[in-house]
């Protein structure tokens, strides 16, 4: 059972406590789970972002209707030495065999559905679960609510995005890229020669093979496995970085109040809702 909590809805303050309240007291019981409002972004610039209406179950992210995704998971501390530097090498190969094995499972994976067939033949959808943001930066023993560490944090996402899109990027090159790029592109070349001239350059410079790649969960700005110190809510914007936004948690939360618990959601639907206002901008300019 799923609750998608939507603040931009108008309840009355009183309906909206009552609803956090029984949310706490529901957050560990295992059939149920808080959810956000969220879009799914593309990785490939030519296609657009879309509008979730679902739950991907293994990594509890809300994604389109009717969609085939192929998960991974890749824990960060696998790749970190006992300071915290991480061997990059590695992890950059680790991503790598997970967008080759995700193109692989997508050929021989059998849907529930002939629209989830469909989906998957169009838009090669992975998702790429990286975990272990906050054990990564409790393990260097940096301070979470440090701007530079944030900066930090961020930068080591957009790596790892840009890690992801290579790797698609070279599948693309073997296997073509992704077809519902073609469909956008029927659009566009409706409007001339000009028009159809420069979307196969766009093509050509940027298409990818899968439409999306890198998730996230903003449970993970938390070390795992232990009591959440709400200090580290200040490494949420990491999440801004993720093509999907996950909501699995293992930090344990017992020790929180109320307030608490509804004020990381509260945090988390602000930063989410700013992506969405940041996509929607950039796709008018």
């Amino acid at each position: 059972m799923f609750f998608v909590v939507d603040s931009d809805r108008e309840v009355s303050p009183q309906q909206a406590a009552l609803v956090w309240q029984r949310l706490w007291e529901l957050r560990d019981i295992t059939p149920v789970n808080a959810l956000l409002p969220a879009g799914v972004v593309s990785s490939c610039p030519l296609l657009p972002d879309e509008a979730a209406d679902a739950v991907y179950l293994p990594t509890l992210s809300l994604v389109p209707g009717d969609t085939a995704w192929v998960s991974f998971e890749i824990d960060l501390m696998q790749y970190a030495c006992p300071r915290g530097n991480l061997r990059m090498t590695q992890l950059e190969a680790g991503l790598r065999d997970c967008v080759r094995a995700g193109e692989q499972r997508h050929d021989t994976a059998e849907w529930a559905s002939s629209a989830m067939s469909h989906d998957s033949a169009m838009n090669r959808r992975l998702s790429v679960l990286v975990r272990g943001w906050g054990d990564l930066v409790r393990r260097r023993r940096d301070d979470p609510v440090s701007l530079p560490v944030l900066g930090e944090l961020e930068q080591l996402a957009h790596h790892i995005e840009a890690a992801l899109v290579c790797a698609s990027r070279d599948v693309a090159a073997r296997n073509g890229y992704c077809p519902a790029i073609d469909a956008a592109g029927a659009r566009v070349q409706r409007y001339g020669r000009e028009m159809a001239a420069r979307w196969q350059r766009a093509v050509r410079d940027n298409a990818l093979r899968h439409r999306n790649l890198l998730t996230i969960s903003s449970w993970d700005v938390f070390p795992r496995h232990d009591e959440a110190d709400s200090r580290y809510m200040n490494l949420l914007p990491v999440v801004r970085c993720a093509n999907t936004v996950s909501f699995r948690r293992d930090a344990q939360i017992s020790h929180w109040s109320v307030a608490q618990f509804r004020s990381f959601y509260e945090r988390v639907g602000a930063i989410l809702r700013r992506l969405g206002d940041a996509s929607l901008i950039a796709k008018q300019a």
